[in-house]
């Protein structure tokens, strides 16, 4: 059984996420909310964008990706994928040199080394290449339309990248350089039903996958990482958690990684949290009982961020997004702003190489109807 929501289109706006079996402790008592650290930017876009993906080398020189001119059957524009580079003063939206429809996320080894993934026109699965100067386009999976779609890349340096997605519904693993590209046998997956929607790799070599597999007579979804950790790859036992997807991951090095998703996600959401402690996969319970989370990311200084969305019972006006931060061995959320009275919805996070800022993008809603890409920054 194939998830409908790994398609292409919806591929480049993927909002997650995830149910437990395993048992979810309580979050710390009194945790307190604190005032936000986050300010929002709407960069230069057509109407309806969303920004699914940021990177940084460094202070002066960021990426984020994503999409533009979306309309209820596709699009309005023939190129729609939306392409910016902060340049340590501002964000300037770039144009490639050859043809693609949509970006949906980005990495970057260094400034010159910059690898993106996303769909050409028919379909195809597209990967562009960055190099200091200009961008080249590659297919990783041929030419051909197909049933693939490439959700997330890791830039592992010297050209180098580890692409994900899923093919026909099977979890897909693609790694080459700007030479060319093979799939990856990743023993286990062989007969599995799940899509790998993040991915990123270590200095330390390490690369860690996330995403979800569809079991036997289940309606839902339950987490899957695979992972390349001294050199073989293999399926990573987690724990058992029922009807959940995990979208985003993020690792300091072979022994320290971060899992995030939601559980009962189109009921009553509830964050998961995973933590590697290159050992095991265990579930931590965060600040958060309910609520969304898509991305995580961390820095040197042992920070790490969680960004997601709130629930929507009624009568309740939540002072911003929902952002999630472990420092010190302890929890807090800290919300982040609001946007014409609006809460948006941040896919992914990224650390600032040598500070301990974050960039944030994703989506808000403005003008009572226009979904709106957005950049956030921490103070």
């Amino acid at each position: 059984m194939m998830d409908p929501s790994a398609r292409r289109r919806t591929a480049a706006a993927t909002l997650a996420t995830v149910t437990a079996g395993a048992l979810l402790l309580p979050a710390t008592s009194g945790v307190a909310a604190t005032t936000s650290p986050w300010k929002a930017t709407l960069p230069s876009l057509l109407t309806d964008s969303r920004l699914t993906d940021v990177v940084a080398t460094g202070p002066d020189n960021a990426w984020s990706v994503g999409y533009q001119a979306s309309t209820y059957t596709g699009y309005s524009i023939d190129e729609p994928y939306a392409l910016l580079q902060w340049n340590g003063q501002g964000w300037t939206e770039r144009r490639l040199p050859h043809k693609a429809v949509n970006l949906t996320k980005v990495a970057a080894a260094n400034a010159g080394d910059v690898w993106t993934v996303g769909a050409k026109e028919f379909g195809q699965p597209y990967a562009g290449h960055f190099d200091g100067r200009i961008w080249t386009a590659h297919a990783p999976l041929g030419g051909s339309p197909g049933y693939a779609d490439l959700l997330d890349v890791a830039a592992t340096g010297g050209g180098r990248a580890v692409l994900v997605g899923h093919d026909g519904g099977r979890p897909l693993v693609v790694s080459g350089d700007t030479r060319g590209f093979d799939r990856v046998a990743v023993p286990g997956t062989e007969q599995e039903n799940g899509v790998l929607r993040g991915v990123w790799s270590t200095p330390d070599g390490s690369i860690f996958a996330a995403g979800e597999r569809y079991v036997p007579d289940a309606p839902y979804p339950e987490p899957m990482i695979v992972q390349r950790v001294g050199g073989a790859w293999r399926v990573a036992a987690v724990p058992s958690i029922s009807s959940a997807r995990l979208t985003g991951v993020w690792a300091r090095s072979s022994t320290d990684a971060w899992a995030v998703g939601t559980q009962d996600f189109d009921t009553t959401p509830k964050p998961v949290v995973l933590h590697w402690d290159g050992t095991s996969w265990k579930r931590v319970a965060g600040p958060a009982s309910t609520g969304w989370t898509y991305a995580v990311a961390g820095d040197a200084n042992g920070n790490v961020w969680i960004s997601g969305t709130n629930p929507y019972p009624p009568y309740i006006e939540y002072p911003g997004t929902l952002l999630l931060r472990y420092t010190g061995g302890r929890w807090s959320v800290a919300y982040g702003p609001k946007v014409e009275g609006n809460d948006p919805a941040l896919d992914a996070l990224a650390n600032i190489p040598g500070t301990s800022s974050f960039w944030g993008s994703g989506t808000v809603t403005t003008g009572g109807v226009n979904l709106t890409g957005v950049i956030e920054r921490t103070r």
